[in-house]
């Protein structure tokens, strides 16, 4: 179970430096003026905040499905 958190946090932290760096590369080689440039970084930052934000309920309500069945489990195992 800590593995697939720990595979989780590894690749949403590996999806926001992608995201990093691929902001900082549309910076420096941007073809639009530094208002408009600002603009769509600013739309940009706000969708992935939006799907960054969908992406950790997803991951809690597996992580909360995946506590539940080791609890289940647990309960089961004493019984026996």
């Amino acid at each position: 179970m800590m593995s697939m958190l720990r595979q989780v946090l590894t690749m949403s932290t590996m999806v926001v430096g992608g995201m990093v760096v691929g902001a900082g590369l549309g910076i420096l080689f941007a073809p639009y003026s530094g208002r408009v440039t600002r603009e769509q970084i600013q739309v940009h930052v706000h969708k992935a905040q939006d799907e960054m934000t969908h992406m950790g309920g997803r991951v809690m309500q597996k992580v909360g499905t995946v506590l539940e069945k080791g609890k289940l489990v647990l309960s089961n195992h004493k019984g026996v």
